[in-house]
């Protein structure tokens, strides 16, 4: 393993895998976090590379969907801790959160934000675990977090958390 970068309590590998390659990977709390598999990443049809190594897939637009409108995402994420949960992780009041799933009312632009992280955690959450498992690891002590993994959503914001169940996955914990 090459070492390349340090950020904070992560850093960055080389990791050299079957067939010679070298593959780049992250090493938090002592683990190393591979990719995922690289079979998964390629030139395919419609891709195009940028620069060594690295393909994209050109957008040229994207549309409105109902699916994503703030009141649909709301009704989603009630819909799995309930209304008062989702309202104290977001720090609201417990009567917006069902205004803005009835579309009676919008979530302001500092809500909207928030509210996505909560929706792709929680999508994430019920991927990984099942709805009983998902209330008890949240709940309880994550030893890739050092903590709880509800107290550092409520720090953090959503992005650890979806590290620590990627980590859990790939089994990598204690």
């Amino acid at each position: 393993m090459g070492l390349n970068r340090h950020k904070g309590d992560q850093e960055e590998v080389e990791v050299l895998v079957p067939g010679g390659r070298k593959v780049r990977a992250t090493v938090r709390n002592g683990r190393v976090l591979m990719p995922k598999p690289a079979s998964t990443v390629g030139a395919k049809r419609g891709f195009r590379s940028t620069r060594k190594g690295v393909t994209t897939l050109p957008i040229k637009s994207l549309e409105q969907s109902s699916q994503y409108s703030p009141d649909a995402v709301t009704r989603r994420v009630i819909e799995v801790p309930g209304n008062n949960t989702v309202a104290g992780l977001l720090g609201v009041s417990n009567d917006r959160p069902s205004r803005w799933a009835t579309g009676s009312e919008a979530p302001s632009e500092e809500n909207r934000a928030p509210l996505a992280d909560l929706d792709s955690m929680l999508g994430q959450l019920l991927t990984v675990f099942t709805a009983g498992q998902a209330a008890l690891w949240l709940n309880g002590h994550d030893p890739f977090l050092n903590a709880r993994p509800i107290d550092v959503y409520r720090i953090e914001g959503a992005g650890p958390v979806i590290e620590a169940m990627k980590a859990y996955e790939q089994g990598a914990f204690a």
